[in-house]
């Protein structure tokens, strides 16, 4: 499972009035700042040091890539992202993006991988126009950071829905960040814990998260039951278990 990314809004009152000179004008980061503010959440997450909005933003004037009125160009993600030493890319050209087509399988499959990817939204639930948005993850829902909304719907997409309305893709190599923190399968030394009471027992503080999580059927196990009917073959690290806890605090899933 993907780490979720910094979250930063352009509509935060410390920088959404700031109007940067750019082509044609200037622009502000609150009206057409989405694409800027998409990047310094995960040149944040990514570097560990502090990347605001502002700072993107400016960068982004100062090299050609805003035009009053209009917005970021696509071009200025790799060289943006290639700045901080962060491999980014375009995905492809091709808007096909229904259920079972190769651009959907490839976006889901590298997400899976642990890269990052920024969106381009067309009309529908994410924009009236165009709106740029940082997916992180896929797990029957698609996991966003939204830099225009906090709305939950926006942050976790109906997959369907989703793909209908996203017309290009941006990957960013976020895998050795990812990955890093993923328990190692092979490993037969890793500590892993099946049922409640061994989680009660050896990390207590994650298990109300953990309950809660079964209840809500985050986590299933793969069929086999305890006495009150929980999954007893969870399968689960301490590395899992403080990752579950992280993101159930981070509100990954729902209240």
């Amino acid at each position: 499972m993907n780490k979720k990314p910094v979250s930063y809004l352009q509509t935060d009152a410390r920088w959404k009035n700031v109007r940067i000179k750019c082509n044609g004008g200037d622009m502000s980061i609150g009206g057409g700042g989405c694409g800027p503010t998409s990047a310094a959440m995960l040149i944040e997450t990514l570097t560990g040091k502090t990347c605001l909005p502002t700072e993107t933003m400016n960068w982004a004037c100062k090299h050609g890539y805003v035009t009053a009125n209009q917005g970021t160009d696509y071009a200025y993600f790799k060289p943006q992202f290639n700045n901080y030493g962060i491999a980014c890319e375009m995905l492809t050209w091709s808007t096909c993006l229904s259920a079972g087509s190769w651009v959907r399988d490839k976006v889901v499959e590298m997400l899976r991988e642990g890269y990052y990817f920024i969106a381009l939204m067309k009309k529908g639930l994410w924009t009236n126009g165009g709106h740029y948005i940082v997916v992180w993850w896929a797990d029957g829902k698609i996991r966003i950071n939204d830099p225009a909304s906090t709305r939950y719907e926006r942050l976790n997409g109906d997959p369907d829905l989703f793909f209908s309305q996203a017309k290009y893709f941006w990957w960013v190599d976020a895998r050795a960040y990812n990955n890093a923190a993923k328990p190692t399968e092979e490993d037969e030394d890793v500590k892993r814990y099946n049922t409640i009471a061994e989680i009660s027992d050896a990390a207590p503080w994650a298990t109300e998260t953990i309950a809660k999580l079964i209840e809500k059927g985050v986590i299933k196990g793969s069929g086999q039951k305890d006495t009150q009917g929980r999954p007893a073959d969870m399968n689960l690290s301490e590395d899992m278990l403080r990752m579950l806890v992280w993101n159930d605090r981070a509100g990954v899933y729902g209240k």
